[in-house]
């Protein structure tokens, strides 16, 4: 399921039906929260069950598994069998969904429940989508595969397998950009943007700061090139003058 760019863009919070509204939160939601607890539900979010076995330690046995056992295997069951990890989902959930978000050992899953009412119900069979709807909102290309125990087809499995060893390795192979660490593009946005600044930048969404990012850098190009066509002219017409306004969201 893929959001509009409205409803990414917008700071309301987007109704999906038989889940909750999922919510993009503002900087300011962040940095009360705490960046370090953020970046653990970003974890939890992102985690495949490679992830979740490092995590716990036990990477070993999880290279040990044969690949049949390994598709027999569920995230989010692992997740909720553990008390720790099942409040960090649960903490995780509840900062994304606008409603209320409670476990129930009789659903096997979360009830979320809104002005007294049950409006939806998160399980194994759902929490893939939930997740990859919780990135788009928050401007995450999160990468996620279909996990393998919801893969019937060999082929298909044969297919998701290359692709998660070649993210994995491709992952292993790139350093961290400080460039791109939030706290360095909430100042670039702050002090490059006309009406933006430290002290009101902490009313956007995640979203809407990464899409200001975005369209800065994309101006800034943009204006490079009208002045040296504005000096020089654009014999080949190369210039574009509609680049300014084209589409960032693909």
């Amino acid at each position: 399921m893929k959001l509009s760019y409205f409803e990414l863009l917008s700071p309301d919070p987007v109704s999906i039906p038989d889940i909750g509204s999922i919510q993009s939160p503002k900087l300011r939601d962040i940095s009360l929260l705490g960046y370090p607890v953020y970046q653990s539900y970003l974890a939890v979010l992102l985690m495949d069950l490679k992830e979740y076995f490092t995590m716990a330690g036990c990477s070993e046995q999880y290279e040990s598994l044969s690949e049949e056992e390994k598709t027999q295997l569920d995230l989010f069951e692992l997740l909720t069998a553990n008390a720790q990890t099942l409040a960090l989902l649960q903490d995780m959930l509840n900062f994304f969904i606008r409603e209320d978000v409670l476990y129930s050992p009789k659903h096997n899953g979360f009830i979320v429940q809104g002005n007294g009412k049950t409006t939806g119900i998160i399980t194994k069979s759902n929490y893939s989508q939930l997740c990859g709807l919780i990135c788009q909102r928050i401007c995450i290309h999160s990468g996620q595969m279909e996990e393998p125990s919801n893969i019937k087809s060999k082929k298909a499995l044969e297919i998701m397998k290359k692709l998660q060893k070649g993210r994995t390795e491709k992952a292993k192979q790139t350093a961290p950009d400080k460039n791109m660490e939030l706290g360095n593009i909430i100042s670039a946005v702050a002090n490059r943007s006309h009406s933006l600044h430290i002290m009101n930048i902490w009313d956007l969404t995640i979203f809407q700061l990464w899409d200001c990012f975005s369209r800065l850098s994309n101006n800034s190009i943009y204006d490079i090139q009208s002045m040296s066509v504005a000096a020089w002219g654009d014999k080949d017409n190369h210039f574009d003058p509609t680049a300014w306004f084209q589409t960032i969201n693909r």
